[in-house]
């Protein structure tokens, strides 16, 4: 089959790889769509993310839809022509986090399109992948492949507001304006926040927020601005969604005495964290990590109609032009998300 394989640092190269290899309790997709995150983005730029550095050449993409071509002789949940969505994250269900629920922190993971765990499992820059059916979710006859492909970072904003409890009412603040905090906007809006303001230095991003929910949106770069924000009351609930220490440090300056702050970007490996505002404020610091549970939810508000993200795919590009499309996700000229499609 066909895919995009990422060899080093902005080395992404056209080549013919194996077909995936199905276990019985596998389903084969023939992917449709497939969207470009900020991990393959950083992936693609650095060939590593932290500690997590490819053992070999790998196929990124783990937000993708498409229709199954295949089942393993054990499914029974999914048939040859569903059309579908995946959980790109796969537990081990045997481990102390995944016997409690939180699958997410399973100690065993292993995460499609990435190189979190090996061996690699590639990803959906490649015309077919094979996928656990228990990770899969058939979409409804009104979702199209590209909104398929969105319900994974919708999950992750999803997952970040219900780490936080409720925000019915609250003053919310997100730092970053990009995909993740885009989908925390149309989470906190549907769960009841009031008062949200988005915090990025781009201008398309502060505008794209606007006309999506935010009732503010503010650079903050701008000298002065934290100070100005906390003597206002601050914010009840900041997401920090950048994944960028003065991103983290801004947050940290605006919540409210008593406030919380989720965690949902991924910071270096080393920030500066001020200690002393969390124990003077008595801030509740909370991580959030992927996902657990909530596809479902996710999908079923999509279908809806009471949270759209159709609006945040900024550009489509065909898979041939896997290149260009990665170029331009990684410019963030004027994009939310960039998908490609082999529809």
């Amino acid at each position: 089959m066909k895919a995009f394989t990422l060899y080093g640092p902005r080395d992404l190269r056209p080549e013919d790889r194996p077909e995936p290899e199905m276990g019985p309790d596998d389903v084969l997709i023939d992917v449709r769509r497939t969207g470009i995150c900020g991990s393959d983005i950083h992936y693609y730029n650095h060939f590593r993310i932290g500690d997590f550095i490819p053992q070999r050449p790998l196929v990124l993409g783990h937000e993708f839809a498409g229709k199954v071509i295949e089942v393993g002789k054990n499914v029974t949940s999914i048939s040859v022509g569903d059309r579908v969505t995946a959980e790109p994250s796969i537990e081990c269900r045997q481990c102390s986090a995944c016997r409690s629920g939180r699958y997410n922190l399973c100690t065993n993971l292993k995460f499609i399109g990435t190189a979190a765990t090996v061996p690699h499992i590639d990803g959906g820059f490649s015309e077919r992948v094979a996928v656990p059916a228990r990770k899969c979710y058939v979409l409804s006859e009104e979702m199209d492949y590209g909104a398929g492909a969105l319900a994974e970072p919708l999950a992750v904003g999803a997952h970040g507001v219900m780490r936080a409890g409720t925000v019915a009412g609250n003053r919310v603040l997100i730092t970053g304006g990009g995909t993740i905090g885009q989908m925390v906007l149309a989470m906190v809006s549907v769960a009841g926040a009031t008062d949200i303001t988005v915090a990025d230095p781009d201008p398309f991003a502060r505008e794209f927020a606007l006309s999506h929910g935010a009732r503010y949106a503010v650079d903050s770069t701008q000298e002065g601005l934290a100070t100005e924000l906390y003597a206002r009351g601050g914010y009840d609930v900041v997401f920090e969604a950048a994944g960028a220490p003065a991103a983290l440090n801004f947050g940290y300056a605006v919540v409210a005495r008593g406030g919380r702050l989720v965690q949902i970007g991924t910071q270096p490996d080393t920030v500066t964290l001020p200690a002393n505002l969390v124990m003077s404020k008595e801030l509740n610091v909370i991580g959030s990590f992927r996902y657990a549970h909530v596809f479902p939810m996710v999908l079923d508000l999509m279908k809806s109609g009471r949270v759209n993200v159709a609006d945040l795919v900024s550009a489509v590009y065909p898979f041939g032009d896997m290149q260009a499309a990665m170029d331009r996700a990684v410019s963030r000229d004027q994009v939310v998300k960039v998908q490609v499609s082999q529809e």
